[in-house]
C-alpha cells in the first residue's frame, strides 16, 4: 500500500498512487502537483538538487498539513511524498496528489496541501551546478 505521506528516498509516482488507490464513486476530481528540479541560467545552470530533512519532523509536520487539507477543503484523500538525496534536474521530486468530489476545492485542496508542505516541513535543498559548486537554498 502507497503511503499518504511520504518523505525518502524511494519514489513512488503518480502511477503508482492511481493503480494502489481505488477512487471513491464520489469523487470527480483528482489533482495533481509535481515538482521537478529545472535548470536555467538565472538559477546558475543547476544540474541536481541535493535534498535532505529531519524525516520523523517533516512526515509530522506533512501528516498535519494532510489533515488541514482534508478538514479545510472537504476533499476525500491527500497524497503527500518528498523525494531526499540526489534529484537530477528533469526529475521528479514532489508530489501532492488530491482527490474530491468537484475540481473548485480540489484544485484549492492541493494549492494548500503545496504551499504549506513547503513552508513547513524541515525539508532542506543544495542546488548544484554544471561546475560542482553548490549553495543551499532557503524554503519558501
Amino acid at each position: 500500500m502507497v503511503p499518504r505521506v511520504y518523505v525518502g528516498y524511494e519514489w513512488f509516482g503518480l502511477e503508482t498512487i492511481l493503480k494502489d488507490y481505488k477512487v471513491p464513486p464520489e469523487c470527480g476530481a483528482c489533482v495533481v502537483f509535481t515538482g521537478i528540479p529545472r535548470s536555467a541560467p538565472e538559477d546558475g545552470n543547476v544540474k541536481e538538487l541535493h535534498y535532505e530533512a529531519y524525516p520523523e519532523m517533516a512526515l509530522k509536520e506533512i501528516k498535519k498539513v494532510r489533515d488541514e487539507t482534508i478538514d479545510r477543503f472537504g476533499v476525500k484523500e491527500v497524497f503527500i511524498h518528498h523525494r531526499l538525496g540526489v534529484v537530477p534536474v528533469g526529475e521528479p521530486s514532489f508530489l501532492v496528489v488530491v482527490f474530491g468530489g468537484h475540481r473548485e476545492e480540489t484544485f484549492k485542496a492541493c494549492r494548500y496541501a503545496v504551499d504549506e508542505t513547503k513552508r513547513r516541513a524541515p525539508i532542506w535543498k543544495k542546488e548544484v551546478t554544471a561546475d560542482g559548486q553548490g549553495r543551499w537554498v532557503l524554503g519558501a
